[in-house]
């Protein structure tokens, strides 16, 4: 990486000097000099905007009567190996992807019904309006959305350096999100309780050289672009620099180069990824403030309704988590590059670690308090058991007295003492009974069984 740049009137330490000390010679040979040279190369400059959302997953399966909408089968975004059709169609089915898209030009970012596209649509920095190339909004089998924009800078925009193209774009992509969310509503209306909500926006830069542009400076081109990312560049890729960092930057010299549309679809890719994984893990959270351990009214039909909300968010997170870790397995070496760089630098695997480990403890700490109150039903069925037990047993004794009693006075009121005795027996053995059964520090088995519970 090149040094940083130091303004030819400031001092290393950033204080203001004389102009006239400065040589402009040694100043053409220090950073600003190799940065107009860079510059010098730089024909032409793209920025992919992307803004994922977030939906509910009946708004995913949703299927819009407008015929603006269409099925894609995610083969754009993902560059898998060449297998034959029926194979890829079956490994489809199982992996993140569009299911529905609208894709076309700027005629995407209109609303329906309108025929002006609002003006944070279209940026307007100090170098001049951003053209839209291509745009596109597309419906995940992950419950996410994604709008993806390409937009041509204008050409005074690569007149700085490149920290000043950075931060002239990274504000004004940030700016568009309230026009964004207004946009993917009025596309996407809410389905039920849940509303779509867009949750970032980030940025691929493609910038284009000129072919005699050697690979030294395409790679320091990058590195101004990208300053805290890795080189990703795979190793048929001759005429590209591919770099990834909190932003990812292609270096090339044609913008419709493998490498440069590698790049923009697979950081797409992993922006839905992270907004799935974000929304699961939200909803698990959501759950776990429902699970109270020391509440006293635990409702057994209370655990059972969250019982099968848990099941069905166990069952898309799995299938989730199960279709990303085949992808990496299924892609050709060059995307398989670039993948890898993306995990590595966005920390990725640390958040399907947490998303694992909060999923577990979810159903854990739910079977748990499950048992726990079966426990509790199961020792009031033994309470019952007892009391139909010696009740039954009083009642044989009572009816056998009864039968052989003689119609004196003296007999009969023998009878009734001997019942009236038998009845505070059945009582007393009941109540040891019931003592002994459900007291946890007299039964070791219910001891055990009670004390393993939160």
């Amino acid at each position: 990486m090149s040094a940083p740049w130091i303004h030819p009137y400031a001092s290393p330490a950033g204080l203001p000097v004389d102009i006239n000390a400065v040589d402009f010679l040694d100043t053409l040979q220090g950073p600003l000099g190799e940065r107009s040279l860079m510059l010098k190369d730089v024909t032409s400059i793209r920025v992919v905007a992307y803004f994922p959302c977030q939906l509910s997953a009946e708004a995913a399966s949703w299927r819009a009567e407008s015929t603006r909408w269409s099925v894609t089968d995610g083969l754009t975004d993902l560059a898998l190996q060449p297998y034959g059709q029926r194979l890829l169609d079956e490994l489809l089915g199982s992996m993140p992807r569009p299911t529905m898209e609208i894709s076309g030009g700027a005629e995407v970012l209109r609303t329906p019904g309108d025929e002006e596209i609002e003006a944070s649509l279209l940026p307007s920095t100090v170098a001049g309006a951003w053209r839209v190339i291509s745009a596109r909004i597309s419906l995940w089998n992950v419950d996410c959305g994604l709008l993806c924009v390409t937009y041509q800078l204008p050409d005074g925009i690569v007149d700085g350096t490149g920290d000043d193209v950075v931060a002239e774009v990274a504000p004004a992509v940030q700016r568009m999100l309230p026009a964004v969310t207004r946009l993917l509503r009025a596309v996407l209306p809410p389905v039920g309780e849940d509303e779509m909500f867009v949750l970032w926006g980030n940025t691929t830069f493609a910038v284009q050289v000129d072919p005699e542009c050697v690979p030294a400076r395409r790679r320091a081109i990058a590195e101004q672009l990208t300053p805290d990312g890795v080189d990703c560049t795979p190793d048929g890729a001759r005429d590209a620099v591919l770099r990834v960092g909190s932003h990812t930057t292609a270096v090339v010299t044609d913008f419709g180069s493998r490498p440069a549309l590698l790049l923009s679809r697979l950081t797409g890719v992993q922006h839905v990824c992270w907004a799935a994984a974000l929304r699961y893990d939200a909803v698990l959270s959501a759950e776990l403030s429902q699970i109270e351990p020391g509440r006293a009214g635990l409702s057994l039909n209370a655990l059972e309704e969250q019982s099968a909300r848990i099941l069905t968010g166990y069952h898309r997170i799995r299938l989730f988590r199960l279709g990303y870790s085949s992808v990496e397995a299924h892609l050709d070496a060059d995307a398989g590059a670039v993948w890898n760089a993306l995990e590595r630098q966005w920390k990725f695997r640390l958040v399907l670690t947490t998303l694992d480990e909060r999923l577990d403890f979810v159903r854990t700490l739910h079977q748990q308090l499950v048992g726990r109150l079966q426990d509790r039903r199961s020792r009031l069925l033994n309470e019952l058991v007892l009391a139909f037990t010696f009740l039954n047993i009083f009642a044989i004794v009572l009816a056998a007295l009864t039968f052989v009693a003689l119609p004196s006075l003296d007999v009969g009121l023998v009878a009734s003492m001997i019942g009236l005795v038998l009845l505070l027996a059945n009582l007393s053995a009941y109540l040891a009974f019931r003592r002994q059964i459900n007291d946890p520090g007299r039964n070791p088995r219910a001891s055990s069984s009670v004390s393993t519970r939160p």
